[in-house]
């Protein structure tokens, strides 16, 4: 029987023994991808894994209707257009964006974005390696908490730069495609809801949109579920195929949402979206419960852990994937695979970005095999002018996924300096 200190030398001598292995090698290349291995050293690292500044531009670009939520309106979208360069000169690209713009909905707006992102995130991120993603992520956490849309802004540009360095599309790094186009919801956001029926009609007869979300909320509920239950008839008549989906966004209590979401269910609607306040779980799963239709949290559900709770307490029948309130591409992806886990279905959100957040977007949901409620990505079809050179494009109820390398999206200068705030 060896003592322990045979065991020791013996063992070192195994260590001695071990060939060693040469800078660049695979093992090391998997350790980027890990975020196991350590920010190289400026002086010997490769300097295109560095990064060396973030720089962050607020655009405002008007948008061709005003847009409806119960909790705001807004008739035109601001982004902040994040450029991370590394020390070789690399770029990538990202984009924060919330719903306007403006803090009603997740809390951050443009200014807040931009702020967060050049006195904290930035700072704490400079001299790191693009590849040590998770310790990025890490790094973010300790110097802003929450955040997310501000972290989500950055996550996509470091998405970007790596996948550009690897001449790869993003997709790649999450399994690669399963499909090439999703199929593309339409929102019913004019807050008149008879020209949200017209509205409906010709995006069926033109072949643009066969699924649809209609906001409600900020009317008398009798009068705003009669109207509603009118206007779902009214398409079904002529396109029974049509898939109505309904968002609340928070309006209703859970006694009025008890009294009403059985009547909305009667009238054909596919699925009802967030119709209490975001804190009540515990009333999503029990309004969940009373129907047969599919309840869907958004406000309430924002990251991984969220979504194990939510998925837990059965206070959601759908889980909608957003990159920008999730955080970023990487931990949405965390979030989704929760999901699968649970057996949930996806849909693919948005907050109404323009081509450059959506194609970022796209590069993740086309390589998320359980999208069975199709995508929200109409950001570039509202807005009344793009910041890419080339435009996400739709076709035939869908919206096609862009090739890379990085997102698929270039910015378009031009326009990025038109809309630019001075």
């Amino acid at each position: 029987m060896l003592d322990s200190r045979q065991v020791t030398l013996s063992y070192d001598r195994k260590i001695q023994k071990t060939p060693t292995l040469q800078h660049g090698s695979l093992m090391q290349q998997q350790q980027k991808f890990a975020g196991t291995a350590p920010a190289p050293d400026l002086a010997g690292g490769s300097p295109e894994d560095v990064i060396d500044r973030i720089e962050t531009t607020i655009v405002d670009v008007p948008l061709r209707r005003t847009h409806f939520h119960s909790s705001g309106t807004h008739g035109s979208q601001s982004y902040v257009v994040v450029q991370l360069f590394t020390k070789g000169g690399a770029v990538g690209l990202g984009e924060g964006v919330t719903p306007g713009g403006r803090a009603f909905w997740g809390g951050e707006s443009v200014e807040s974005i931009k702020a967060t992102i050049d006195h904290y995130l930035a700072p704490a991120l400079k001299g790191c390696s693009v590849f040590a993603h998770e310790r990025l992520l890490k790094l973010m956490d300790r110097a802003a908490a929450r955040s997310n849309f501000a972290k989500a802004a950055v996550d996509i540009a470091l998405h970007d730069v790596v996948s550009r360095l690897l001449d790869t599309p993003l997709a790649a790094f999450y399994g690669g495609k399963v499909r090439d186009s999703i199929p593309v919801l339409w929102p019913l956001a004019t807050g008149d809801y008879d020209r949200d029926v017209d509205d409906a009609l010709e995006q069926l007869s033109t072949r643009r949109h066969r699924y649809f979300k209609m906001k409600i909320g900020q009317g008398d509920p009798e009068a705003d579920v009669k109207a509603v239950s009118r206007a779902i008839r009214a398409i079904h008549a002529q396109f029974p195929e049509a898939c109505i989906t309904l968002d609340f966004n928070q309006a209703w209590d859970e006694q009025t949402a008890a009294r009403w979401l059985p009547a909305l269910q009667e009238a054909g609607a596919a699925l009802i979206e967030q119709p209490v306040p975001a804190w009540n779980a515990a009333g999503m799963a029990r309004l969940a419960s009373r129907l047969d239709i599919p309840v869907m949290a958004d406000e309430g559900l924002w990251d991984l852990h969220d979504a194990y709770d939510y998925f837990t307490r059965g206070a959601t029948d759908v889980f909608c994937v957003k990159v920008a309130k999730g955080g970023g591409i990487r931990r949405a992806y965390k979030a989704a695979a929760v999901a699968e886990a649970a057996g949930i279905p996806l849909c693919g959100g948005m907050a109404l970005e323009s081509s450059i957040g959506t194609a970022a977007s796209l590069q993740l949901f086309g390589a998320l095999p359980n999208l069975t409620w199709g995508s929200e990505t109409i950001g570039p079809r509202l807005i009344a002018d793009d910041l890419a050179t080339e435009p996400i494009r739709y076709r035939e109820y869908e919206v096609l996924i862009p090739d890379g390398p990085g997102i698929g999206a270039e910015l378009d200068t031009d326009k990025f300096k038109h809309y630019r705030r001075a």
